[in-house]
C-alpha cells in the first residue's frame, strides 16, 4: 500500500492504492472525508508494486508526498475497566481497534496501531495526520456502532503529555 499527501490551502488532500487479489484500488479525497474509489483490474504479469508506482508517479510530480512520521499525531481513545479487565473487555478492545481502522483508512486519516488493557483502562492507539477530524471521526464510528459511550479520546503529539480531547470541558 502506498499513501500519499498533499497540503491545498487550509485542507490536505490523501491519495492511497493498494492491490488485493489481481485488483489495483486508488482511493482519494480530503482528510476526514470518505473521498473516491476506483478499482482496474491488474494484469496477472504485472508487478504490484510497479502498477502502484505507475499511478502515483503523476500524483508525485503535483506535489503528493508519503508522510513524515514524527508529523502524525497519537489518538489515544480510553474506556474505564474494572481492575485488569476481562474477556468482553479484550472483545471490545478487539471490535474498537476494528472499526477505528475502517473508520480512519477510509477517511484517509490514520491508522491504529494496537491496544492494551491495563490497570482500570482499556485503551486502543490509533496514528492521525489531522487531530480534530481524527477525533471526529473516532467518536461518529463509535456512536454508529453503540460504543460510545463513557469513552474518552486523548490526543498527543511527539513525546508530550496526553491532553484530553474528548469529553470536551468548558
Amino acid at each position: 500500500m502506498l499513501k500519499l499527501y498533499k497540503k491545498e490551502g487550509d485542507r490536505l488532500r490523501y491519495w492511497e492504492a493498494w492491490v488485493h487479489e489481481g485488483v489495483l484500488t486508488t482511493h482519494w479525497g480530503f482528510v476526514g472525508e470518505v473521498g473516491e474509489q476506483k478499482d482496474a483490474p491488474l494484469p496477472p504479469e504485472e508487478d504490484p508494486d510497479f502498477a502502484i508506482a505507475d499511478v502515483a508517479g503523476p500524483l508525485i510530480e503535483e506535489g503528493y508526498d508519503e508522510v513524515e512520521p514524527d508529523s502524525l499525531s497519537t489518538l489515544i481513545v480510553q474506556y474505564p475497566i474494572e481492575g485488569k479487565g476481562t474477556g468482553h473487555d479484550v472483545e471490545k478492545r478487539v471490535a474498537v481497534e476494528e472499526l477505528l481502522t475502517d473508520a480512519l483508512g477510509w477517511t484517509g486519516n490514520g491508522e491504529v496501531e494496537g491496544g492494551e488493557l491495563r490497570e482500570g483502562h482499556l485503551r486502543v492507539y490509533c496514528l492521525v495526520m489531522d487531530e480534530k477530524a481524527g477525533v471526529y471521526t473516532v467518536l461518529e464510528a463509535l456512536d454508529s456502532e453503540d460504543l460510545a459511550d463513557d469513552v474518552s479520546v486523548l490526543v498527543a503529539r511527539g513525546d508530550e503529555e496526553p491532553r484530553v480531547a474528548w469529553p470536551q470541558t468548558p
